[in-house]
Parts: structure tokens; C-alpha cells; sequence
């Protein structure tokens, strides 16, 4: 005989605990999922009002932002190869910053591989 009051069986508290919000999860779910059903046809009503506002307000925006576009490339165009350029100055002159500091830490060797012998003079009687 298995009784919930027999006295040798402990309760599992989170068991019971479980399976009332299970219980409780069922009796609420048909109210929850009526409810989101009420919304979202709220929600689809609302837009089918508001839809062709916004897309007569695009259209007539659209133009304007155009426009705007058309103006406003050229100078960022302009900006950012000015940008570029100098970017690219900036790039060379470090270049050469690091080529003479290289040259001033380390210079090259000068010791002469072989030396030549003098150039022969008139006087000289080897000739």
C-alpha cells in the first residue's frame, strides 16, 4: 500500500513542489495562449493601419534622402582620399624616419676590402 500519510515514506518536497506548478503551468496555458492569439491580432490590426502611413512616408522621403546622397558623396569621397593621402605621406615619412635612425645606430662598414697601390709617377723608374 503506497499512501502519501504512511509514516516509514518521506515526501519529496521538490517533487510536490513540481508537480503542483506543472499542475498549476496546465490550468493556465489555455488563458496565456487565448490571450497572445488576442494580441497578436491587435498587433496585425495596428499594422494594417499604420502600413501605408509609413510607406506613403517613405516615398515621399525617398527623393529628399536621394538628394541628400547625391550632395553629401562627392565631399566624403573628396574627405576621405584627402585622408588617404595624407595617410600615405605620414606612412612615408615614418618609413624614412626608421631607415636613417637604422643608419644612424647601425652605419655601414667602410674598411676598404684591398688598397690599391699608388698610381706610378713620371719619376718613378719601374715604368
Amino acid at each position: 500500500m503506497d499512501s502519501s500519510n504512511d509514516p516509514g515514506r518521506k515526501r519529496d518536497p521538490l517533487a510536490d513542489l513540481q508537480a503542483r506548478v506543472d499542475a498549476a503551468l496546465e490550468d493556465i496555458r489555455p488563458k496565456v495562449r487565448k490571450a497572445l492569439d488576442e494580441f497578436d491580432q491587435r498587433v496585425e490590426s495596428a499594422l494594417k493601419d499604420v502600413k501605408p502611413k509609413v510607406e506613403a512616408r517613405i516615398k515621399e522621403v525617398q527623393p529628399k534622402v536621394d538628394e541628400f546622397v547625391k550632395d553629401v558623396y562627392p565631399r566624403v569621397d573628396g574627405v576621405l582620399k584627402r585622408v588617404q593621402a595624407r595617410l600615405e605621406e605620414f606612412r612615408r615619412e615614418m618609413e624614412e624616419r626608421a631607415e636613417r635612425a637604422a643608419q644612424r645606430d647601425h652605419p655601414p662598414d667602410t674598411t676598404p676590402v684591398a688598397e690599391l697601390p699608388p698610381p706610378p709617377t713620371p719619376d718613378d723608374p719601374a715604368k
